[in-house]
């Protein structure tokens, strides 16, 4: 059995045990800190709160772009670093294995790129397994199921929806317009309607707050007239309107996936419905949005956020799914 499955995100980073649960669920980001002697490396929460705050020297990273590995040396020093941070003695005395997710439309090099990272990085064997694929399995679907099934996994760098049968990808979509294309948008209206600066973080949050929420909201910034701070009320229909052309967007891209649809397939959908996953799956009116566009019922599971990496564990003492391609 693998020891952990990895949800290697562009926004956040899931670590799955299969005894222990979730261990490690923060943003995928690296600092290099310069120190005294050598460098002190940072990752997850510590490296967050230091973004904004890093002197001269120091190296802010963030190991995927879109889902796709970019840097290589950097994807490897991150997991390493993972790894060390995760284990907390558990795993001190062998190289643990592990199941990765990665998107269903990634290219062999891309792949190839992620696998190489993750044994370099002290991994012992790694094997990966598509993110909507692990997801369903985290949701408790049946991969060996002769309906068929489809998952729309909506993270920070990639939306992306399978459409699936017996463990089998049958169509796929994907696209960049995600969660940050949304945080992007948000921070453009707010720059040029309301001369308001805000960090990406700032901007991710109103963002989230606004999903939960229908009366305005404070945020805090920076004017961009004046460079001096303040605080600024937001409308949570503004927000809306703000990221909306980008979930249009996404949600046009997904619903593609219908032309390659086996007409055969369009009861088992109708009867068990998409589910919806990912870190960017509450976004604004997005589930009632892929409902319209898709023309079947959308189902958000109760852990949208951990379910991949659920999965991938689950997936790891399962060869036979394992071998799947991804």
């Amino acid at each position: 059995m693998a020891d952990i499955g990895i949800d290697l995100g562009t926004g956040t980073t899931v670590v799955c045990h299969p005894r222990e649960g979730v261990v490690h669920d923060e943003p995928t980001l690296l600092v290099e800190w310069p120190a005294r002697r050598g460098r002190e490396l940072l990752v997850g929460d510590d490296a967050a709160a230091l973004l904004g705050r890093t002197p001269a020297g120091a190296r802010v990273g963030h190991p995927l772009r879109g889902g796709a590995v970019t840097d290589l040396s950097l994807v490897r020093t991150y997991l390493h670093q993972l790894v060390r941070q995760t284990a907390r003695g558990r795993w001190r005395l062998r190289r643990p294995h592990a199941v990765l997710s990665c998107p269903v439309e990634a290219t062999p090099l891309e792949r190839r790129a992620l696998l190489e990272s993750a044994e370099e990085a002290g991994l012992a064997h790694v094997e990966l397994l598509a993110a909507p694929l692990a997801a369903a399995l985290g949701c408790g679907l049946d991969l060996a199921d002769t309906r068929v099934q489809a998952v729309v996994d909506v993270g920070a760098g990639t939306a992306e929806i399978a459409v699936f049968c017996r463990g089998v990808v049958l169509t796929a979509r994907s696209c960049r317009d995600a969660g940050d294309e949304m945080t992007a948008a948000l921070r453009a209206h707010l720059r040029d309607e309301h001369g308001l600066h805000l960090s990406a973080a700032a901007a991710d949050d109103l963002k989230i707050r606004t999903s939960a929420a229908r009366e305005a909201l404070v945020t805090e910034g920076r004017d961009v007239a004046s460079g001096r701070p303040r605080v600024a009320t937001i409308e949570a229909g503004e927000t809306e309107a703000a990221v909306a052309p980008v979930v249009a967007r996404a949600v046009t891209a997904l619903a593609d996936c219908l032309e390659d649809l086996p007409v055969a397939g369009v009861p088992d959908l109708l009867a068990g419905g998409v589910v919806l996953v990912g870190g960017a799956s509450a976004a604004l009116h997005l589930r009632e949005q892929l409902e319209t566009a898709l023309g079947f019922p959308v189902k958000v599971p109760e852990r949208p956020r951990t379910c991949v990496a659920e999965g991938l564990t689950l997936a790891g003492g399962r060869p036979e799914l394992r071998s799947r391609p991804a």
